[in-house]
């Protein structure tokens, strides 16, 4: 019996949905389709078909699971990022000697490298290789836990200025307690932080960027002190490095990342109505809102076949159906992303 059909009785039984994965180098891939909406009937059943796997994974959003692969066998980079990130019961060490942190998923996403000077993704959204997995270097070993610390995980913490970066970057509101609340007590940190966003698009490097909010700071009554000035234009300027600059002077953009495309790579249609929705909802942060046939004429499509591609997203959780319309003329379907 592989190390799938035995383990996955013992996942299902604390609400966790596994498949099977097979492992071949550096290549990691599903041995089945439609991975990301397995349910833990489903995984009862492949257990049975693929008796022998020795590989497995799960889906991080559907189990809501969100994973911090550290991808260096450093024991320090890993201490760093759990005092950065919090403390957890559950952390595995892959074949090849790197770290899994595992938290309660929170709304994370799939971010590669958010930081580009660690090695550490954040794994919110696709899937992961779960523990006693046979990798080629070895296998995945539960080396902090059991499988019962899976029902008692607690959220990761983001450090105060990230969350305010995250809420400029999305036209969302600024967290309740901000970084300047933390640090000044005055709304001039944020303002300061959405000019250097604005003003990443137009610097050639980072010197001329802190050039810039430094004159911006200058502005205030009181101006903040010279580090505040280097940490917002050191983190305006990551995210233009990173491509995930999304303050542009009205211009509605959207974020697509390389997972969203990897899901969505046999259904073109599906991707572009994703696109689509996130240039024209996602400042609404999951909010409801109504999707009416009219995309459909946006899209160049037929309704039928936007009503395909919507019906694709959600089978793949992307989107959700929260109330489906269809009772007349004003009644269309309200949904939300994912």
């Amino acid at each position: 019996m592989g190390a799938f059909a035995e383990w996955q009785p013992q996942y299902a039984a604390h609400g966790i949905a596994t498949f099977p994965v097979v492992i071949d180098g550096k290549d990691k891939r599903p041995a089945v389709k439609g991975y990301l909406k397995i349910g833990t009937k489903v995984s009862d059943q492949l257990a049975m078909k693929f008796p022998a796997n020795d590989a497995f994974g799960l889906a991080c959003r559907r189990n809501r699971i969100t994973v911090l692969d550290v991808d260096t066998s450093d024991e320090r980079v890993l201490a760093d990022a759990l005092i950065r990130h919090g403390p957890t019961p559950f952390i595995v060490r892959s074949g090849s000697g790197n770290w899994q942190a595992w938290y309660r998923h929170n709304g994370e996403t799939r971010r590669v490298r958010p930081n580009p000077s660690l090695p550490i993704d954040i794994l919110g959204d696709g899937y992961v290789v779960a523990p006693p997995s046979l990798g080629t270097k070895g296998r995945y070993e539960i080396v902090q836990g059991t499988l019962d610390d899976l029902e008692r995980l607690q959220p990761m913490t983001k450090p105060v200025l990230e969350e305010v970066v995250e809420a400029f970057v999305s036209h969302e509101a600024p967290p309740r307690k901000s970084y300047n609340e933390m640090r000044e007590g005055d709304g001039r940190n944020p303002s300061l932080l959405r000019r250097a966003l604005r003003s990443a698009h137009h610097a050639n490097t980072e010197e001329e960027l802190i050039q810039m909010v430094a004159h911006a700071n200058q502005q205030f009554a009181e101006p903040l002190p010279r580090e505040e000035v280097l940490s917002v234009s050191h983190s305006a300027w990551k995210y233009k490095s990173q491509g995930r600059l999304m303050v542009s002077g009205g211009e509605a953009t959207a974020v697509v990342f390389r997972s969203d495309a990897d899901h969505l790579w046999d259904e073109p249609l599906a991707l572009s109505l994703l696109i689509r929705l996130r240039m024209e909802h996602s400042w609404r942060n999951g909010a409801p809102f109504k999707l009416a046939k009219g995309t459909a004429s946006a899209l160049r499509v037929s309704v039928p076949t936007y009503r395909a591609a919507r019906d694709t997203l959600v089978d793949r959780y992307f989107l959700e159906i929260v109330h489906p319309g269809g009772k007349g003329k004003n009644d269309p379907p309200i949904v939300r992303l994912l």
